[in-house]
């Protein structure tokens, strides 16, 4: 039997269908083990900074990470894509996601990003924090820490909400008082010649907002819709007319100037230092003695309880504000005596009368 098995396998590996049958085993070897060479890769998958070199026999960056047990979540970042295919030598690197928690206008949102930093993150996620009433605005908002800072695991951030907003106002221009002097008028007496009217301007401001309060307000433009009218009044620059009071019957008398004097009176004087005769004339125009440098003579002056009389005479004794009253008997100077607090009035100085 066993002589027969060997002549048999040896007829065999003689026959020419021997020899096909070793190649083709031949053949197939050589590919699977081609097919082996190029499906076998070695890459390096980075995780979070951290390296570490692989072999794998998978087709795209999905398979590898899955092959390794590694599941990349949505918000975590991977590069190449998961589609991507690998090659021999090929660099996996996996970026996860930490939680952010994000404050603004009262209200607190967490987030999950892989982004390197804050502004990233927040641009990132910009969609999903305006859904939940948080709109961001990278142009305008102020942002704590600021937006260049390292995002880390559990950080806090602040957000405040900036908003510019251009107002208009309504303002008036005040208008202006013009005073013009009016000789026709008193002194000390005004009159309003025309009332003065406001105008209206428009005023452009740019007012910035901090969660929703007011922190500046910038004027930035102002047109004029109406201009002011000025108000005109008249000035008086006369001399006010005054008249002499308590004095009886007559007509009323107008005074330039009052004095306050001490008053005596003399009689039987031959002639005044003007060279006129003195007069006692009740009911008009007697004489007095004053010193000139008080009362000028030639004035016309009203003596309280004596009447009229010319400043027509002087004295040794008469200095400063006391007047001397002329009568025609030493009974009536007599009569008279010295009075105090007398109210004398200057009712028009010489060449007035």
């Amino acid at each position: 039997m066993v002589e027969k098995f060997k002549a048999c396998k040896e007829n065999f590996s003689n026959s020419p269908n021997a020899k096909k049958l070793t190649l083709a085993i031949a053949v197939c070897l050589a590919l699977a083990t081609i097919v082996i060479v190029n499906v076998r890769k070695t890459v390096k998958v980075t995780i979070d900074g951290e390296e570490e070199t692989l072999v794998t026999y998978k087709g795209t960056v999905e398979e590898v990470l899955l092959s390794k047990g590694i599941e990349v979540k949505d918000k975590d970042k991977v590069e190449p894509s998961l589609e991507s295919k690998i090659d021999e030598n090929d660099k996996i690197i996996v970026k996860t996601a930490v939680p952010v928690n994000v404050k603004m206008s009262g209200k607190e949102i967490a987030l999950h990003t892989a982004e390197e930093t804050v502004g990233q993150a927040l641009e990132a996620d910009i969609e999903e924090l305006k859904s939940k009433g948080i709109d961001y605005n990278k142009d305008l908002d102020e942002v704590n820490p600021g937006v260049d800072t390292k995002i880390t695991p559990n950080m806090n951030v602040k957000v405040v909400d900036v908003e510019i907003k251009t107002v208009k106002e309504e303002k008036s221009i005040p208008y202006e008082t013009v005073v013009k002097n009016d000789s026709n008028l008193e002194k000390g007496k005004k009159v309003v010649k025309s009332e003065g009217t406001n105008g209206k301007k428009q005023v452009t401001y740019k007012v910035t907002y901090k969660d929703g309060k007011e922190v500046s307000k910038k004027e930035v433009q102002s047109k004029t819709l109406s201009k002011p009218v000025n108000a005109l009044v008249m000035q008086g620059t006369k001399n006010p007319v005054k008249y002499i009071p308590n004095r009886g019957s007559g007509s009323p008398l107008k005074y330039k100037k009052k004095l306050v004097v001490q008053s005596t009176a003399y009689a039987l004087h031959g002639t005044t230092a003007t060279g006129v005769k003195p007069v006692y004339n009740p009911g008009g125009i007697s004489t007095i003695a004053v010193d000139p440098r008080v009362i000028p003579l030639g004035s016309l002056v009203y003596v309280e309880g004596y009447g009229l009389a010319r400043a027509a005479d002087t004295g040794g004794a008469i200095k400063g504000n006391i007047i001397d009253v002329y009568f025609t008997s030493n009974e009536r100077c007599i009569q008279w005596g010295r009075r105090y607090g007398l109210n004398a009035y200057i009712v028009a100085y010489p060449g007035e009368w």
